[in-house]
C-alpha cells in the first residue's frame, strides 16, 4: 500500500527510499487539475524480485489524503482490464487509480478506493489525469501507445467524508506531487529514469501561478534520494503550468 504523504508545516514527508517532488499552490489558491503522460520504463534489474515499487503523480488535499493514478511494479494487481495480455506478465507493471482518505489508517476511516488495473508493457505511454469538477474528483488512465494501447480506466471520488472541506473555491488542494516510492530490501537497485511528459498543472485562479511554476525546483519541495529534472516550462493559459518533460532520476 502506498505511504500517505502528509503536510506538516508545508513539508514533504516521504518514505525511506523514494524520490519525491512537491509543489505547494500559491497562498489563497488551489490546484484543481493535473494531466500528464506516464512512460512505462524498463524493467528493474533481473535479480529484483521484491517490492512493490510505485511511480506516480497526484494531488493531495490540505489535511491529508491523495488522488493518484499509480504505476506499480510487483504492486497489488487485483482485477485487470486485460488479464491475459500478449506481452509477458512477468514484467508485472500495472496502472491503477487510488484515492486515500484524509484519515487513512485511523479507526473509522473510510476504505481507500482502488480501480481496476491495466497491465502495461515497457515503452507504453499512459495518459493520466486528476480533475476537480462539479464537486467530484475524477481520475483516469488511458494507454495511448504501445502494446496495451486502447485500455482505459476512470474512477470518481465523492469528497464528502473522504477529504476535509474539499472545495475548489478556497485554499484546499494545495499539494501537487510526483514520486517514486520503492519498498523492499532491493530498493537501492533502482537505476533507470521515470519520465512524465506533457505535464499540465492547473490552479483555480491565475494568482501567483506563473511565478511559482517558473522555478519548480527552487520553489518546490524535494525529498528522498535521487533528483528531478524539468524541461521546457511554459504557461498554457494564465491558470495552467506546462512542462514538456519531468524526469525522476535515481541517485
Amino acid at each position: 500500500m502506498l505511504t500517505l504523504l502528509k503536510l506538516s508545516a508545508l513539508t514533504l514527508v516521504v518514505p525511506a527510499y523514494a524520490s519525491s517532488w512537491g509543489l505547494v499552490a500559491p497562498s489563497g489558491n488551489t490546484w484543481i487539475q493535473m494531466v500528464w503522460t506516464q512512460h512505462v520504463p524498463q524493467a528493474p534489474p533481473a535479480d529484483v524480485t521484491g517490492g512493490p515499487w510505485y511511480f506516480w503523480c497526484g494531488l493531495e488535499p490540505d489535511g491529508g489524503g491523495v488522488i493518484q493514478p499509480v504505476m506499480a511494479y510487483h504492486g497489488p494487481e487485483g482485477q485487470m482490464t486485460n488479464p491475459n495480455p500478449s506481452f509477458p506478465q512477468v514484467y508485472a507493471m500495472n496502472e491503477q487509480l487510488w484515492s486515500l482518505p484524509w484519515n487513512y489508517g485511523q479507526a473509522g476511516a473510510p476504505a481507500y478506493q482502488e480501480s481496476t488495473g491495466i497491465w502495461v508493457a515497457e515503452n507504453d505511454q499512459v495518459a493520466c489525469s486528476v480533475t476537480w469538477e462539479n464537486g467530484i474528483w475524477t481520475q483516469s488512465a488511458n494507454v495511448i501507445t504501445g502494446q496495451a494501447a486502447g485500455q482505459s480506466i476512470t474512477m470518481n471520488t465523492d469528497p464528502n467524508g473522504f477529504f476535509l472541506g474539499e472545495n475548489s473555491g478556497f485554499d484546499n488542494t494545495i499539494f501537487a506531487v510526483c514520486e517514486t516510492e520503492l519498498d523492499g530490501t532491493q530498493a537501492g537497485e533502482w537505476n533507470y529514469p521515470i519520465v512524465f511528459t506533457d505535464l499540465f498543472l492547473r490552479a483555480a485562479s491565475s494568482s501567483g501561478v506563473e511565478a511559482l511554476c517558473s522555478d519548480p525546483v527552487g520553489n518546490g519541495q524535494l525529498g528522498g534520494v535521487g533528483s528531478i529534472q524539468f524541461e521546457d516550462f511554459s504557461m498554457f493559459d494564465p491558470e495552467t503550468c506546462h512542462w514538456s518533460t519531468v524526469t525522476l532520476l535515481p541517485p
